[in-house]
């Protein structure tokens, strides 16, 4: 049995210049063509999500450094570890 093996697109541009919006509008044509599509980062569901969100939303300011760890901190906090 072979297994299909999905795309990774990554958009990449500085800060503010819209890449969610085109993000969005690239999920949602994937998926109007009957392909399985989804976003994964930043995820905005988890504390440092959360402050993530808040500096994107011109809520917080917080120094270029700090953003750039915060946004590694968040995809690993979601990585599953074996116990």
């Amino acid at each position: 049995m072979t297994c299909k093996r999905g795309a990774l697109i990554v958009l990449e541009g500085v800060d503010k210049a819209g890449k969610t919006p085109q993000c969005n509008k690239l999920v949602q044509a994937l998926q109007d063509s009957g392909r399985q599509a989804e976003i994964r980062f930043p995820e905005r569901t988890t504390k440092i999500g959360q402050l993530i969100n808040s500096y994107l939303e011109n809520k917080s300011n917080l120094e270029d450094h700090t953003v750039h760890l915060l946004f590694s901190a968040n995809r690993w906090e979601l990585v599953v570890y074996p116990r």
